[in-house]
């Protein structure tokens, strides 16, 4: 059994009239803080300084941290204009004068993904983690990142969405998806752990977020397959307070968004181990020398209709149970009794806005064989491709009794036990013939 790690990381950094988003900050802290969530603020070099009293006080009690945002917006880069150099002493300026303000503060985690080369410039400064991946999301917030893994990942300093070949610096999740909704209906935005977006989705309201809980529980149930999961949530702080400047919500809007956080948490915490952003993302470092492989069954959930002035053009579902996977080499996603994957994302293609990594071809399997011995079984399994590319069979049924013993050209194997047979390959141009033994344990 692997390990739940749930992050809260709140956008800090708007500053106006000498002001930050003081109000709202004491409100996340008031709901997360009884649960034993230490909270990593975003904060600009403006916001830090009006809230240090109040951040201080935080890390010293309930270990609270915070992450450099570049600007007031902070998902935003740093900058979009100078030369490369220009823009990394920004940054490091940035950081700098944080740290004068607040003498504890590592940062060791930035935010500001959407700069091209802003894995080159984390790697100079010595930062370990990037916030803000947005998986599967296209255009919303200015953001498109289809194409990148969910969770955590090192970042291929040529390409911030592809995973690297060995270390680097950590990519770090805005706010956790619902997998299987979020890629079946295409729009991730609102099957999310945002709370705001669940409730003008209509999906979650007020203490009722039986939505919520069955995608946490999703996230719980996949620790059966993975020595790591991280759930990292967020919210703004100016979402939860209304000031001139920043007005987005009504305080009925708020004080709902604040009773989902705490009931959210609630169910959550029995499972999960508690950290800030940074120390998740230490920990992802300790324990993996390279991207760690992702395996996820995810069960569909019950959702309510959701309200359609919100969820323009988005289908309710429901869909079938579906496998998703992702290495270094590709993603990948299994729906229910379908041996091939309904999608494969190539990272060895260039990212484009049209495919998204994804390839347009997909080879159909054709079944040899499938003997079953007195202990053991032999399947064989061919493909025809018209070219290289990442590939995978998704088995399903209960293969618990076994064992994969000889599997020739296997990049990877798992059995989920009595959900499903994995097997990675990678196919050549031409007719690819596999044959997998699996040994009874």
């Amino acid at each position: 059994m692997g390990e739940l790690i749930y992050s809260f990381a709140a956008i800090a950094s708007r500053y106006k009239n000498e002001k930050t988003s003081l109000l709202g900050m004491q409100r996340l802290a008031e709901t997360l803080h009884p649960h034993g969530v230490p909270i990593t603020w975003l904060v600009s070099v403006d916001s830090a300084r009006a809230a240090a009293k109040e951040l201080n006080a935080w890390h010293d009690r309930y270990g609270d941290d915070v992450a450099v945002a570049p600007s007031e917006l902070s998902l935003a880069p740093v900058s979009t204009e100078g030369t490369y150099e220009q823009r990394r002493d920004r940054l490091a300026g940035i950081r700098e004068s944080i740290q004068k303000v607040l003498p504890w503060a590592e940062c060791r985690i930035a935010s500001g993904h959407t700069d091209p080369e802003i894995v080159k410039i984390c790697q100079d400064l010595g930062f370990e983690g990037l916030w803000g991946f947005c998986w599967e999301q296209i255009e919303v917030d200015q953001i498109t990142d289809r194409g990148c893994p969910w969770g955590f990942y090192y970042m291929n300093p040529e390409d911030r969405l592809r995973p690297a070949d060995g270390r680097g610096v950590v990519a770090v999740e805005w706010t956790a998806r619902d997998l299987l909704k979020s890629y079946h209906s295409g729009n991730p935005c609102l099957y999310s752990t945002d709370p705001n977006d669940v409730a003008r989705g209509s999906i979650c309201a007020w203490d009722n977020i039986d939505y919520w809980k069955a995608l946490a529980d999703n996230y719980i149930r996949n620790t059966r397959y993975n020595e790591q999961v991280f759930l990292l949530q967020h919210q703004e702080a100016h979402e939860t307070e209304i000031a001139d400047g920043w007005r987005c919500y009504t305080e009925e809007d708020i004080r709902e968004s604040l009773i989902m956080l705490d009931r959210f948490v609630a169910h959550i915490k029995p499972h999960a181990r508690m950290m800030t952003v940074a120390d998740a993302v230490r920990t992802y470092r300790d324990q993996n020398e390279k991207t760690a492989s992702s395996y996820m069954l995810w069960e569909n959930s019950p959702t309510p209709t959701p309200n359609p002035d919100f969820a323009w053009n988005t289908c309710p579902g429901p869909w079938p149970r579906t496998f998703l996977h992702y290495d270094r080499g590709a993603q990948m996603m299994f729906v229910d009794g379908q041996v091939q994957p309904v999608c494969i994302r190539n990272y060895s293609k260039p990212w484009d806005t049209q495919d998204f990594y994804a390839e347009t071809h997909i080879p159909r399997p054709r079944l040899i064989q499938n003997v079953q011995y007195t202990w053991s079984r032999e399947i064989h399994i061919e493909v025809d491709s018209p070219k290289a590319m990442p590939y995978g069979f998704a088995l399903w049924g209960d293969y618990c009794l076994y064992q994969i013993a000889e599997a020739p050209g296997l990049v990877e194997g798992k059995i989920l036990p009595r959900e499903l047979l994995f097997l990675r390959y990678n196919l050549q141009p031409g007719t690819n013939r596999f044959v997998v033994k699996l040994q009874g344990k």
